[in-house]
């Protein structure tokens, strides 16, 4: 179900280069659970945000459920968040003027 195949990601803070994950690798089939952990700033909401392409890898390779996310047009990958993927975020993200309710259907609304 997902595939990373040597990931990095790198940013230029102006005066070095910061290496956030260097040569990430493995599979999870379809079926099984896995567990991201580590200590703060070790590189695990980094990695979140590539496994759903909200960010782009410096180099190496995700495969999400057949399809190769690494080079997809933001078009794309919000088609594919949005039917593939879900989310939990730990500040909610709610919308506050909506009932809890109103809010957990509000993906379903979104794509009709």
């Amino acid at each position: 179900m997902v595939t990373v195949q040597d990931v990095t990601r790198t940013i230029d803070n102006g005066a070095n280069r910061v290496e956030i994950l260097r040569g990430i690798s493995f599979e999870v089939p379809a079926g099984q659970v896995l567990a991201i952990m580590g200590a703060s700033g070790s590189g695990k909401s980094t990695l979140l945000g590539l496994l759903a392409g909200l960010d782009t890898a410096s180099s190496g390779r995700i495969v999400l459920d057949g399809t190769d996310i690494t080079d997809l047009r933001e078009d794309r990958l919000a088609v594919l968040r949005g039917n593939k993927i879900g989310f939990v975020f730990q500040s909610y993200q709610l919308v506050p003027t909506l009932t809890a309710k109103e809010n957990i259907l509000l993906p379903a609304e979104l794509i009709g």
